[in-house]
């Protein structure tokens, strides 16, 4: 697929984002999570790579908890900085920090549950 990061003989060049590029003046406010459960969360993101499959940025949200009901795609996101719980559907849950790695399959559903402001690097697949 066309992509800027791409040149003309379909010779794909690596991206490379500074830590800096994820300050929050550069991530786009997304507005509060709809059907916040708990506080007002509120998110902000950057994407940086996209292809028509996949999806590369970062993200942050603000504490409050809201409920995903079965994701429309695969994401896989490495916690930065924060604090954050996931709740699965069955009720088993999982304390998630700077530097853990996070995948939520496609379907899935659960409560996220941010205690503090967390900042994720994530790749979105629709497959």
């Amino acid at each position: 697929t066309d992509h800027p990061d791409t040149d003309q003989n379909r010779n794909p060049r690596a991206i490379i984002k500074p830590y800096s590029s994820f300050a929050p003046q550069h991530l786009k406010p997304q507005g509060l999570q709809g059907h916040a459960t708990h506080g007002s969360p509120s998110a902000a993101s950057s994407t940086f790579h996209e292809n028509g499959h996949m999806q590369v940025g970062c993200s942050t949200v603000t504490p409050g908890s809201f409920p995903v009901v079965n994701r429309p795609t695969n994401k896989c996101l490495h916690v930065l900085e924060g604090l954050f719980f996931l709740t699965n559907s069955d009720g088993s849950a999982r304390r998630c920090v700077a530097g853990d790695t996070v995948c939520l399959p496609k379907n899935w559903s659960g409560n996220w549950d941010v205690i503090e402001t967390a900042k994720t690097l994530w790749v979105d697949v629709k497959l």
